[in-house]
């Protein structure tokens, strides 16, 4: 699977190897929501590097550079989901 970022992109971002493996990673992403409170900042990269090892478990494609998974938990660890209400 890639994620083409619009119409006009010419370049493609690696995702999964497959849809099945793309459904269990956000499966897994989910249930370990939420991830941290706000202003919690210190658990931020402990919390990106559980998710890093969670999807590479069931993908070992799924943290390529650039790639969707990389930069979701490249966004966590910054703290961009931080405070939401589930």
């Amino acid at each position: 699977m890639v994620h083409i970022a619009s119409v006009e992109s010419t370049t493609a971002g690696h995702v999964n190897r497959d849809l099945d493996s793309f459904n269990r990673c956000v499966a897994a992403v989910i249930a370990r929501f939420p991830f941290y409170a706000e202003g919690d900042e210190e658990r931020c990269g402990e919390v990106a590097e559980e998710l890093r090892v969670l999807v590479t478990g069931i993908d070992g494609t799924a943290l390529v550079e650039n790639g969707f998974w990389e930069t979701f938990c490249d966004d966590v660890e910054t703290g961009d989901y931080a405070g939401w209400d589930v």
